[in-house]
């Protein structure tokens, strides 16, 4: 996905937000805006945001030399999360239908996320897409999609959703006992976004193979990912793309087989999708050739 001049003041208001986070140095803040007015000023407003957020935070860092200022709301955020782990286990296997349930609860808890700057409520959040299901409804394309797969990249976005995507994991594995399911963190800190170490705080590695991308932008750029990371996104057969950073860096991939579930939380992202902000999405990528289920009577 394309940026726009939009997200150039959200990017100035992430700034100011992180650099608060980062130092109490009111000299220190302001330094921030003005290097990242100057990062912004030269950077091409057509590139996919979490491109230019890369760079901004990047800048942010290189001034306030705190690389995780973040980290105690993300343990904050897991910590919520993890109080409603059980009661979404419960909610998952009281269901006539486990797995889009896992699905749904997956899906909003795109809400938790602090680069967005608006106050969120995990739980009236997960409530309410049990209610009302998502606005915009791919899992039946989803579940198709699984069942004729072997090798799954699970591409993971903040902090405390993390709990809810190894609920959906947890379900998918007991669905396709065969696939074998890989779990993407970000390669360094970024806003709220999950690493290595927010990833094994949760227990995730108990349910997927987690894997870094190699790089510290807040979504999956491919041309930013280490050699790595590519060679098993190359090897899925499919990708599940939690969050809207990773809906900006994949959404104009046209040579795999994505899906995307996110909460569209900002006016940007809600225009591209078609929908109101605030909408729950699970949708599928467009690509070049349908990937169909082989004909074994052929």
């Amino acid at each position: 996905m394309r940026g726009y001049l939009d997200c150039f003041p959200c990017f100035l208001r992430q700034a100011l937000e992180t650099a608060r986070l980062s130092t109490p140095d009111e000299n220190l803040q302001s330094l921030v805006l003005d290097r990242v007015m100057g990062v912004l000023r030269h950077m091409d407003h057509r590139n996919p945001p979490p491109v230019i957020a890369g760079v901004v935070y990047e800048a942010i860092k290189e001034v306030t030399h705190c690389t995780d200022p973040y980290q105690e709301l993300k343990k904050k955020s897991d910590e919520i999360a993890l109080e409603l782990y059980p009661w979404a286990k419960e909610k998952v296997r009281a269901s006539r239908e486990p797995l889009k349930t896992a699905m749904c609860l997956a899906c909003a808890a795109n809400v938790v996320d602090f680069g967005i700057g608006k106050p969120f409520d995990l739980k009236r959040n997960l409530d309410e897409i049990l209610r009302k299901g998502p606005d915009i409804d791919g899992r039946d394309g989803l579940i198709e999609a699984l069942g004729r797969s072997k090798r799954l990249l699970y591409a993971g976005d903040n902090a405390g959703e993390i709990v809810l995507d190894k609920v959906l994991v947890e379900e998918i594995k007991a669905s396709f006992p065969g696939l074998e399911i890989q779990f993407a963190v970000r390669g360094a800190p970024v806003i709220n976004d999950v690493t290595l170490i927010d990833a094994h705080r949760i227990g995730m590695g108990d349910a997927a193979r987690v894997i870094s991308t190699g790089s510290g932008m807040p979504g999956v750029c491919l041309q930013a990912c280490s050699a790595g990371f590519l060679e098993n996104y190359e090897r899925a057969d499919i990708v599940i793309a939690k969050g809207q950073g990773n809906y900006e860096a994949l959404s104009s991939e046209v040579n795999k087989e994505i899906f995307f579930l996110l909460k569209a939380k900002c006016p940007v992202i809600a225009r591209e999708l078609g929908v109101p902000v605030g909408s729950y999405i699970i949708t599928r990528s467009k690509i070049k050739n349908k990937i169909h289920k082989p004909n074994i009577n052929k």
